[in-house]
């Protein structure tokens, strides 16, 4: 059902834009941006293992491009980035990642726009989560994303807005099957635009989530499918040409089907702040508390909640330097709550990063990156730490 759902979708989605007015052949090529890129990345832990046990190289190859065939007022997103990784000393982890985009930008008079589209990605899953604690797993599984998402903005009124969206994913794995999932969520927002372009609304959002597989407490089956409702003030203020804030604060009520010691109800919500602070120089903060189901990689929930700094400097007109360094904890409440009563241990974790990534452009055809990332983790259980430093390369042709 889970496939067939996504299929029916993906091609309803090809279908519409196929007899849209936005046909390829009149359409005027607004954007066709092809690129191939070569790279390698050196990572010290690469099964994240609390005792540093294995470190890697990886060479990469990759392809790809980004379009934007424009109509009248409408526009055809195509975009397609493939990438294939070659393993020095773990060569049964080859893969190819492919990250694909097809999106319609339609819009209907001067009162209605909005998107349609489909999104795939394919890749290797994360070592970060490992389904047995100290445990390592070698073995490749890829991890397959599709989603189909469609979102509409009505104007209202020349200040109010109304903007519904709707969105159904499907997430399957090669080998972990007790992760896959499929989930189809819907939200509608009502908002308000001044003179000053600020924006202020109300944004409620339910989303249901079915689990594969169930969980196994001592001889007892219970189903991992749960629903969240979220209901958030939203407010996008833009302070001068030199700032801009975005803020979505609310609450949220997680409710599984069976197991309710892993219900969840409170606080919620995303602070963005940009800030240009020179002609060279900009920053962006973020900080945020909400659950989270670390990239489809548990069966559940975590409550994440952290903060994170990222500079850019334009040290040259050909020379960028990007930053990044960000602290997250991660309480996995869902398992904890359950965990707590059975006398076993609960796990917290938190994770600091440090990343810095150098671009030079030496030619408009021409990118050249350099960069260098720190993890450390740490947890409530032991064999669930690990650092990792990862330093890469790559360089890019642009056609």
């Amino acid at each position: 059902m889970r496939n067939s759902t996504i299929f029916l979708l993906r091609n309803l989605f090809i279908l519409v834009v196929a007899i849209s007015p936005v046909s390829i052949s009149y359409a005027v090529v607004d954007k066709f941006a092809p690129y191939v890129n070569a790279g390698t990345l050196y990572d010290s832990n690469l099964f994240r293992s609390a005792n540093n046990e294995e470190s890697e190289t990886i060479w990469h190859l990759g392809a790809g491009f980004e379009s934007d065939y424009k109509l009248s007022r409408q526009h055809l997103v195509l975009d397609l980035d493939l990438d294939h990784s070659f393993y020095r000393s773990n060569d049964q982890l080859d893969n190819t990642r492919v990250d694909g985009l097809g999106a319609w930008k339609w819009q209907v008079g001067n009162l209605w726009s909005g998107n349609l589209g489909y999104k795939y990605n394919r890749q290797l899953r994360s070592f970060t989560q490992n389904l047995i604690p100290g445990s390592i797993t070698r073995d490749k599984d890829m991890r397959t994303t599709q989603t189909v998402f469609f979102d509409a903005d009505y104007q209202l009124h020349p200040d109010w807005s109304l903007i519904g969206a709707v969105d159904f994913k499907d997430v399957s794995y090669q080998e972990r099957t007790q992760l896959e999932r499929d989930s189809s969520s819907g939200s509608l927002e009502v908002q308000y635009q001044n003179t000053l372009n600020t924006r202020i609304g109300l944004r409620g959002k339910y989303t249901s989530i079915d689990v594969k597989n169930n969980t196994d407490i001592g001889e007892v089956s219970i189903s991992n499918d749960y629903d969240v409702t979220e209901m958030s003030g939203v407010l996008y203020w833009e302070g001068s040409a030199k700032s801009a804030l975005e803020l979505r604060l609310g609450y949220t009520d997680i409710t599984y089907d069976q197991g309710s010691e892993r219900d969840f109800d409170g606080v919620s919500g995303r602070f963005i702040y940009h800030w240009i602070l020179t002609g060279k120089t900009k920053l962006d903060i973020t900080a945020w508390r909400e659950p989270s189901s670390l990239n489809d990689e548990i069966q559940d929930y975590v409550i994440s909640q952290g903060v994170s700094i990222k500079p850019t400097w334009s040290a040259t007109p050909v020379i960028t330097v990007l930053g990044e360094l960000s602290y997250d904890n991660d309480d996995f409440k869902a398992r904890n709550d359950i965990l707590d009563a059975l006398g076993e241990e609960t796990r917290k974790d938190d994770t600091w990063l440090f990343k810095i990534r150098g671009r030079w452009e030496p030619r408009r055809y021409l990118d050249v990156w350099v960069g260098y990332k720190y993890i450390d983790r740490d947890s409530t259980i032991d064999n669930r730490d690990f650092t990792d430093h990862q330093v890469d390369a790559k360089v890019q042709l642009n056609f």
